[in-house]
């Protein structure tokens, strides 16, 4: 066995490059600038929101490289993009420097422990100081080269492709002192980057693979699903045959969604893929429905909830928006995800929102039917539906905040003692006091308590101290007082003066 894995030939195969920064520092514009393509006018708001991989070309040699959402909605597509790429990218504008996703980016490269190449953007711009961010760089303990560190650095324009081959030789590089190999002639094996639902041919996932070679027909195993490829598609959406290592393509026609994350393994027939299965342990996780509805409550620890169904264009993206709404959750309010899933909002998600009362549909990149409109209409089922990220959210609180009542609360004010009884008539008393605590305020509610006990309850609807009318009195002094309310106050007795607060969700 052994000599036989000495005479298989290993060959050098392509790195795949992840591509991290802030948002709009020009990620998605650097790799128009190689693709020769226009992806980020496509890109709804002018940002990337979901994972994409391509292949690019320079000097003979491949690059397969992942775009990543710089936005702060998507930190696990990041850390995932990080995890299966062998060289990292991380893109500062030059005007801008480091900012929050910068330091995020850093963070994630380190973890998966890549070698990386800072790429200083838009020095275009009148107002770059490539100097400025390499100073912020090092307060981040990011070294590069010329500041007492090894990482390389490339200064660059993606909109004049000012030293954009340089970067391309930089990464070149990196991947030589890696040694990235690979064997060409063996089963496919690759990591499952997104997950679609095409109207027309139904599943769709995008692969990476990390080693070997995928063909039309090959059974891949993921999970415990075993799944034949169809349809075999390279990165542009042209039909292939076959895919080499660090290729990434889109397989459509799955029975099942599988995970996004999740590994896979290619079998040259069907039946060779069950028996690998069958020897699975079988004590592997299996996948969990999301489509169970939760019982339905409208406080939780003393909170109120708000119910939602959330769809998306791809698994990524809906990852995003679950993790953002469930973030929202504070001390005034519990969002709830009640059920999750990738395609258009269609009347089934209507009809489910309406059996459960309460529901909100949040949809991301998505379109709705005139009929599931029709229905919602109909069943005063509220639809939340966008295609940039942020302002998805911010309809959505503003919608919280609508919906969710004002929570009312007791605000105790002060105390005050009766000292003499001027007048009474019809529900109404002129009383003169002393305010022993606190302070009262004209319009403030009040309990009226005699021997300790609450016999009535009221309204301030006039002040005065030293004759002149006043809006509060604090504590020491005195005052008289018109009340409006019922129980006759008599000398000696006390009031208890406090208003009420509503109190709206604030995030």
């Amino acid at each position: 066995m052994k000599g036989k894995q000495s005479d298989i030939k290993k060959s050098v195969r392509p790195p795949i490059v992840v591509v991290v920064g802030h948002i709009d520092h020009g990620k998605t514009t650097i790799l128009d600038w190689y693709r020769k393509s226009r992806v980020k006018a496509g890109e709804s708001g002018g940002i990337t929101q979901h994972m994409g991989a391509y292949e690019v070309e320079h000097g003979g040699r491949k690059f397969t490289f992942i775009d990543t959402p710089g936005h702060e909605a998507f930190p696990q597509i990041r850390a995932r993009g990080a995890k299966i790429a062998d060289i990292g990218v991380l893109v500062i504008a030059a005007d801008e420097g480091v900012k929050p996703q910068t330091r995020e980016a850093i963070a994630v490269l380190r973890e998966a422990e890549i070698p990386f190449v800072v790429v200083l953007n838009k020095t275009d711009k009148a107002d770059a100081n490539g100097e400025r961010v390499k100073q912020e760089l090092a307060g981040a303990e990011v070294l590069v080269e010329g500041y007492g560190g090894q990482v390389p650095w490339v200064a660059v324009s993606a909109k004049t492709g000012e030293h954009m081959e340089d970067l391309l030789e930089t990464i070149g590089l990196l991947a030589e002192l890696e040694g990235l190999e690979s064997d060409p002639t063996a089963p496919a094996e690759g990591v499952v980057l997104e997950i679609e639902m095409n109207p027309r041919r139904g599943i769709a996932a995008t692969l990476l693979i990390r080693d070997g070679t995928l063909k039309k027909g090959d059974t891949l195993v993921i999970g415990r699903a075993a799944e034949t490829v169809k349809i075999l598609e390279n990165f542009a959406g042209k039909p292939i045959d076959a895919a080499g290592p660090s290729s990434p393509v889109r397989v459509t026609g799955f029975e099942n969604p599988p995970a996004v994350g999740e590994a896979f393994r290619a079998f040259a027939s069907r039946a060779e893929a069950e028996v690998f299965v069958t020897g699975l342990a079988s004590d592997m996780p299996e996948k969990k429905s999301k489509s169970a509805v939760k019982e339905l409550s409208e406080t939780e620890g003393g909170r109120k909830v708000f119910n939602v169904i959330v769809k998306a264009d791809v698994f990524g993206s809906l990852e995003a928006v679950r993790d953002v709404l469930t973030g929202l959750s504070g001390e005034q309010i519990v969002v709830r995800i009640l059920w999750s899933g990738v395609g258009d909002i269609g009347e089934g998600d209507v009809k489910r929102a309406a059996a459960t009362r309460l529901v909100t549909i949040v949809g991301f990149r998505v379109g709705t039917g005139a009929a599931s409109r029709e229905l919602a209409r109909a069943q005063k089922i509220k639809i939340i539906a966008g295609d940039v990220i942020y302002d998805l959210i911010d309809r959505v609180k503003e919608t919280i905040v609508d919906l969710i009542p004002a929570a009312v609360r007791r605000v105790d004010l002060g105390r005050l003692k009766a000292l003499k009884i001027f007048k009474k008539e019809s529900g109404k008393q002129i009383v003169g006091g002393r305010v022993t605590e606190g302070k009262i305020i004209k319009g403030a509610r009040f309990d009226l308590l005699r021997m300790r006990e609450v016999i009535g309850s009221g309204t301030i609807i006039g002040l005065e101290r030293e004759r002149k009318p006043a809006d509060e009195v604090v504590q020491g002094f005195e005052c008289g007082l018109m009340i409006e309310g019922r129980g006759q106050i008599e000398e000696g007795d006390e009031l208890t003066v406090w208003q009420e607060e509503t109190e709206r969700i604030k995030f």
